[in-house]
């Protein structure tokens, strides 16, 4: 697929058929607390309130 013009290459949404297209998927995604409920831990995890060691 070619970039439309003035569209930076790092972008998901190119146009509005792929802005409706991801918008469907995030909407069946589960929240981090739905996640953590379910007995797993989300992800990313840079989310959690605690700081790792680095």
């Amino acid at each position: 697929m070619k970039p439309e013009k003035n569209q930076p290459d790092n972008t998901m949404i190119r146009n509005m058929k792929d802005l409706v297209k991801h918008s469907k998927v995030m909407e069946h995604m589960k929240t981090n607390q739905e996640v953590e409920k379910s007995g797993k831990s989300p992800d990313p995890q840079q989310h959690s309130q605690e700081k790792s060691p680095r």
